[in-house]
């Protein structure tokens, strides 16, 4: 039996299951950190972009802006009334609904421009007065649990039953030539 070949083989696989890990983008969330001043806090997390694998809102927005964080800081891109810098600088995650700064009678905020609707004027009337503080509700995904989207596939997992094949087949062979 030949041990080169096995041990070749396994350090393959070995590799090939770490590329869905490889394929991700922590330069993102350095350059999020630094932006922001978010090091070390609840939002120095994959999950301000991301639910899951899938990107949520935020993470759409940003990707869709050419991955420029100040032309989406007005944005209110997961609907919930707040824009994403509200958000952000609540500690909030702007990519999820349900979790939003609590809102005090203190501040009149500007009114967040909507993703899919024109921005609408707010009168003295309509407004509301709120503040960004911090709000500990857990984080929910935005997305129904199981959903399969192309986006939510890890690049290399596919591979993987591939190149074991491939290296079985070559095995076998190698074992067939030599009896």
């Amino acid at each position: 039996m030949n041990y080169k070949l096995i041990i070749i083989s396994l350090l393959a696989v070995g590799a090939l299951m770490g590329a869905p890990m490889a394929s991700a983008k922590p330069n993102f969330l350095t350059s999020f950190n630094q932006h922001y001043d978010t090091a070390g806090t609840r939002l120095d997390s994959c999950a301000t972009c991301h639910n899951g694998e899938a990107r949520n809102p935020y993470g759409k927005a940003y990707s869709g802006s050419g991955r420029n964080f100040a032309a989406i800081e007005n944005l209110d891109s997961d609907g919930d009334g707040f824009t994403n810098l509200a958000e952000i600088n609540a500690l909030n995650f702007p990519g999820n609904p349900n979790d939003h700064p609590q809102t005090t009678p203190e501040i009149i905020p500007e009114p967040p421009v909507n993703v899919t609707e024109p921005p609408v004027n707010v009168t003295p009337e309509q407004s509301t007065t709120e503040v960004p503080i911090s709000n500990t509700t857990p984080e929910q995904p935005t997305e129904a649990p199981g959903n399969t989207t192309e986006e939510q596939k890890s690049p290399g997992f596919e591979a993987i039953p591939v190149i074991v094949g491939l290296l079985a087949v070559a095995c076998l062979k190698r074992r067939d030539l030599r009896k």
